[in-house]
């Protein structure tokens, strides 16, 4: 205990006092998250220096602890190479950290740098070659290493995802370090547990300077950073015996970034948008909408951890994993049924699932259309705006119309799809058009459309379909700024008006020919 007590005065001291000049040396080096606009919101320049010190203040913490025991060498030489491994890999994930804060990396770089990190992990002896979960045990043989690189990847990107808001990843991951380091203590695996303190102890710390308003972020450098050294420690603490992991653990205790990194895949799947698009729509965004009060946000999310800890450390000392699934369920269900964070995502997964339902029972014929319709987040009226749109399907001849709103400035999000099964066979008789949606100048989404060409020229529908975004985008606009309702919409009585004028002005054009 004394060994330990040096340890995390080691790291809350160096990463309290080291935090300031970073502030400092990340301004003169460029390190530093700028307002978009977009996503990012804040009203200045923030520096992103969490990554370096806090490498710095949990090493140095470790090697104190080695100092008080008189060596610098740890006892066990596999403990000697994981340990090795582990700040090895820390180094390489913060440099790529800070890589990807100047805004020098892109996407595929980075992985191919978080990849190298677990790498590094995994050779050093950190592997999973079993499984267990509700005593069944499954045996991954030659899946053993992709298996351990799918947990640190997903563990570490999962954390990345949820910083986002002042103080919240360091708050989170402080009660994670705790309840892990209290798990290492009661299996007796001391060097996890020092670890897992001192982790905990500079993460106190730094949430002293990132507690709303924060005035030093974590940055990828630091997000990614705690995302490895939380995969590691969740392996660790959570082996049964050598090479063998219990799933319930880590599984719980990571039950906030799991729902919230599955909510996104679905929630951009379901909505034809690519999994890299950024949206306003995670956790941290949901309940920030709801609750309005950042501090607010993070004493929830903290009760969150608490619960969840307080369910696995229960369970472990039961031996009980379903004391351990059932508080993992708690959460989540409680968040859902609240609708504070996953309740859009699962009607979006309730209304896909009923209309492939009926398109397996019954095959849909033309005139029977499909329609999906949700409101992701936000005030603005969307679905009136979507009915005037849909009125053309008849004019345009439509077969497919999909409209996606994704406007995090706005806080807007809004999602509505139309299908009605072509009465043609061949792609040559559909014309398509994927039309982008701006709003002073910024994207806000987009409008895909498909249709039956019937002979009719295609220019004729270009002109009509200008004239629909026109008056849509004029309509959000009004919206944006307070207006109680929009105007009156381009009815579909004005396409005999609109072709008259594109005739008259093509004849015009041959007779000056």
């Amino acid at each position: 205990m004394a060994e330990l007590c040096i340890g995390m005065a080691w790291s809350f001291g160096l990463c309290f006092f080291l935090t300031p000049p970073a502030r400092i040396w990340a301004s003169r080096w460029g390190l530093l998250d700028r307002p978009d606009g977009r996503r990012k919101l804040h009203g200045r320049s923030i520096p992103v220096a969490g990554g370096p010190v806090l490498l710095l203040s949990v090493s140095a913490a470790l090697l104190a602890v080695f100092l008080s025991r008189g060596t610098l060498l740890v006892p066990a030489t596999t403990t000697a190479a994981r340990l090795f491994g582990l700040v090895l890999a820390a180094v390489v994930i913060c440099a790529v950290g800070m890589l990807d804060d100047l805004g020098r990396l892109r996407g595929r770089h980075k992985i191919l740098g978080q990849l190298a990190a677990i790498t590094a992990i995994i050779a050093s002896g950190v592997r999973i070659d079993s499984i267990r979960f509700l005593h069944v045990h499954f045996d991954l043989g030659m899946f053993a290493v992709p298996f351990t690189a799918f947990f640190l990847l997903g563990t570490i990107n999962s954390l990345n995802l949820l910083d986002g808001m002042d103080g919240l990843l360091t708050s989170m991951a402080f009660f994670l370090c705790l309840v892990f380091g209290l798990l290492a203590l009661f299996a007796g695996k001391e060097l996890t547990a020092y670890a897992a303190f001192a982790t905990a102890a500079s993460l106190l710390a730094f949430l002293h300077y990132n507690f709303p308003p924060a005035t030093i972020f974590l940055g990828d450098s630091g997000s990614m950073l705690i995302g490895l050294i939380i995969g590691v420690l969740a392996i660790d603490c959570s082996l049964e015996r050598p090479a063998r992991m219990a799933l319930a653990v880590p599984i719980a205790l990571l039950s906030l970034p799991i729902l919230d990194t599955a909510a996104a895949i679905v929630r951009r799947k379901l909505t034809g948008r690519s999994i890299y698009n950024t949206d306003r729509s995670h956790l941290h965004h949901c309940l920030l909408r709801h609750l309005g009060d950042p501090r607010l946000v993070l004493f929830v999310t903290s009760i969150c951890c608490l619960i969840l800890g307080t369910g696995v450390l229960i369970g472990q000392i039961l031996h009980h994993e379903w004391v351990i699934i059932f508080t993992s369920l708690g959460v989540i269900a409680t968040l859902i049924a609240t609708r504070l964070f996953g309740y859009a995502e699962l009607l979006l997964i309730v209304q896909h699932g009923r209309a492939l339902l009926v398109s397996l029972l019954r095959i849909p014929d033309a005139g029977q259309p499909r329609y999906i319709e949700m409101r992701l987040h936000g005030h603005l009226e969307w679905r009136d705006l979507w009915l005037r749109i849909l009125e053309w399907e008849d004019a345009l001849n439509l077969c497919r119309l999909r409209l996606d709103v994704n406007a995090p400035a706005l806080g807007e999000g809004y999602h509505a799809c139309w299908d009605r099964c072509p009465e043609v066979s061949e792609e040559e008789d559909l014309w398509h058009a994927q039309i982008p949606l701006t709003l002073k100048g910024r994207l806000i989404g987009k409008l895909e459309i498909s249709g039956q060409r019937n002979g009719e020229s295609s220019g004729e529908k270009i002109a009509i379909l200008a004239k629909i975004v026109q008056n849509f985008e004029d309509n959000v606009s009004l919206l944006a700024n307070g207006a109680a309702t929009p105007r009156s919409a381009l009815h579909v009585s004005d396409v005999s008006n609109l072709q008259t004028s594109d005739r008259e002005g093509s004849e015009f054009q041959r007779a000056r020919a």
